[in-house]
């Protein structure tokens, strides 16, 4: 079997492998590089989201008993989150401290934390975290902050219980409720050899939705080390995770997967 064989022979095996993918988040619009991506590889990728955020009205989100200015340092792991809070705030027509400080997970949440603060608090804005627990050293640097994490639905234990160990005062306020959403119909008959997790809460989902479901051969890709470890924990086999060194976004991560698995072309192919 020469060179060229031989590449045609494992393009086809991966392609096969890797031609239906599911992402588990709402379809992006229609100029979203993801279908370029599938046009590029020739793969097929579908998007469902079997998560619904409701947001808190302002008498659920009174019931907790929690006043949002008892704290000056506030918590963010997602975008939702801030939206809803700064909504609620808004509507109690309460206003952060002006010397307030943020810590958010990654850049990409600050950036949207941007359009609610001001160019101060945004220099007070903490950003160099990949997960929660990443936020335990900066937080024993400032002990004596009253911290706050603003999120909705499960209650991340793990940075909890560091958060304790080290006396730190951190509380936590919900500002949306969480509905898991099953698939529709059409994609629950089709076999994925490729699913994406992009949050901790899509794996929760999965789980309480298909609590029979078998892995088998199907590649798990998982966005953020939370959400891969929840992933592993719940019995999931992760093929690969970002961020990592030089990739940043799940789209970079399925590209590099889909790169991997037909990077046989360059070292088949003859000089």
């Amino acid at each position: 079997m020469g060179p060229r064989t031989v590449y045609s022979y494992i393009r086809t095996l991966s392609m096969k492998r890797s031609k239906s993918i599911l992402i588990l988040m709402p379809p992006p619009p229609a100029d979203s590089p993801y279908y370029e991506l599938a046009r590029s590889w020739k793969v097929e990728i579908h998007f469902a989201n079997p998560i619904e955020i409701q947001g808190l009205t302002l008498a659920e989100f009174r019931e907790q008993g929690i006043s949002p200015l008892d704290y000056n340092t506030y918590i963010f792991a997602g975008k939702q989150a801030i939206d809803h809070f700064f909504r609620l705030m808004q509507e109690m027509r309460l206003e952060v401290s002006p010397e307030s400080r943020f810590l958010c997970v990654g850049e990409a949440i600050a950036q949207h934390l941007f359009q609610y603060i001001t160019g101060a608090m945004r220099r007070r804005t903490y950003a160099q975290a990949q997960t929660l627990s990443d936020f335990i050293p900066y937080m024993r640097k400032h002990p004596t902050a009253k911290y706050l994490y603003v999120g909705g639905g499960v209650a991340p234990l793990q940075f909890f219980e560091e958060a304790a160990r080290y006396n730190l005062t951190l509380g936590t306020i919900r500002v949306y409720n969480v509905l898991f959403v099953p698939l529709p119909e059409s994609l629950r008959q089709k076999r994925f050899s490729v699913v994406c997790f992009p949050s901790v809460t899509s794996v929760l989902a999965w789980k309480k939705l298909y609590p029979n479901y078998k892995q088998g051969r199907t590649d798990i890709l998982v966005f953020g080390l939370d959400t891969k470890r929840i992933a592993e924990s719940e019995g999931l086999r992760v093929s690969d995770y970002a961020p990592r060194q030089d990739i940043g976004s799940l789209l970079g991560l399925l590209t590099h997967y889909l790169r991997t698995r037909l990077s046989y072309k360059e070292s088949l192919s003859p000089e």
